[in-house]
């Protein structure tokens, strides 16, 4: 999981929403006539135009679980504050966010566990990519596990047991992973980084200077990969080690000059 940054909207889509915001038919509708609301967010909001605005922002990765999401029926527009809680909230922008379809689509695998807003449906979550705060305590160890760092009890909440990002763990201590295999990207990701690492040792060439730019390259894909926050994770750990290791030499040779 990842901060995204809000782009914002072209003017012309948000004129759109604005009208829509002002038609009489929007003012109509009642507070908790939920039918209604995600009727007109489905007819009369503009709603590809708005899907695609966010799969850019968040450089075309699940806002939750980082699995790669397009403009297809694999994706869709996830209301933050659920779409039952809050009338104006379900036309906000600001409250939208580009996800996968949670494994819905996946069919033959046993379990079928769902995640991300598959498996959030109209629940009210604290956890928020929108949070840098909170992102920035995201962390991921070498078995595919997403947790907080320090850790976050509500955070932790949210990604366990309403996103299900860790799968179900089983009353035996075993965990079975979600129907999109979260577990094992992560995992399988966290792998790649750290042998990548270790090439980058055997020649010499992990410097501060070099992580720094995978890191860069990375985080400012147009298209970043999947998972790219397990191996963001791991490269920034990487670059402190090093930035640390190299300070510590610089002033061990002053010392002895």
């Amino acid at each position: 999981m990842l901060y995204i940054e809000k782009e914002g909207l072209p003017d012309d889509i948000n004129r759109k929403i604005i009208e829509l915001r002002k038609s009489e038919e929007w003012k109509n509708i009642k507070e908790d006539d939920t039918e209604m609301v995600r009727f007109v967010f489905d007819t009369d909001f503009p709603k590809n135009d708005v899907k695609e605005i966010l799969l850019h922002e968040q450089h075309g990765i699940c806002a939750y679980c980082m699995k790669r999401i397009r403009m297809d029926n694999h994706s869709r527009v996830e209301h933050l504050l659920p779409l039952s809680k809050d009338k104006e909230k379900a036309i906000d922008y600001n409250n939208m966010l580009g996800v996968c379809d949670g494994g819905e689509k996946i069919t033959g695998r046993q379990g079928h566990i769902l995640c991300c807003d598959a498996h959030k449906g109209e629940t009210e979550i604290k956890l928020s990519p929108l949070n840098k705060v909170q992102m920035d305590k995201i962390a991921y160890d070498s078995e595919g596990k997403i947790y907080t760092e320090p850790k976050d009890v509500d955070m932790e909440k949210d990604i366990n047991d309403v996103l299900l990002l860790n799968g179900i763990q089983k009353s035996d201590g075993t965990v079975r992973d979600t129907s999109t295999e979260l577990l094992k990207g992560r995992k399988d990701t966290y792998e790649r980084a750290r042998k990548m690492m270790n090439r980058l040792n055997a020649k010499g060439k992990c410097t501060s200077v070099t992580v720094k730019k995978l890191i860069e390259e990375l985080y400012n894909s147009d298209e970043r990969e999947e998972y790219a926050g397990v191996k963001l994770y791991y490269f920034r750990k990487k670059y402190n080690k090093v930035k640390k290791k190299s300070q510590y030499i610089l002033m061990f040779k002053i010392y002895l000059w």
